[in-house]
């Protein structure tokens, strides 16, 4: 094992993205293809864990877009620094920032 094998690794797909106070992240519907941006307030929105896991804090959130009333709910696991540990989704899918921008641009 040499000391730069961490550039050697693949890099894990980002879903959830911090800025200053806020985390954001992506999510498509499964039923009517409704591309959605959630807006998470750190100090106000995030649980703590307080589990022996690497995970620190938790977001859960039940999601209902304009387009239909499918319910979509996410649940992240996230570390001290507000990196992802896992997540899970049912009613829709996570997209990457540039798979959102992407879509954004194509249904224009």
């Amino acid at each position: 094992m040499g000391i730069f094998d961490f550039l050697k690794r693949e890099k894990k797909e980002r879903y959830i993205y911090s800025t200053g106070d806020l985390l954001v992240f992506y999510v498509q519907c499964d039923k009517c293809q409704e591309l959605l941006r959630v807006i998470v307030r750190k100090h106000s929105e995030l649980y703590r864990t307080y589990s022996k896991g690497p995970a620190e804090y938790e977001i859960q959130k039940e999601i209902v877009g304009a387009k239909c009333q499918n319910k979509i709910n996410v649940h992240f696991d996230l570390k001290p620094n507000y990196a992802e540990v896992s997540h899970e989704i049912t009613g829709g899918k996570l997209l990457t920032q540039t798979e959102y921008n992407n879509l954004i641009t194509d249904n224009k």
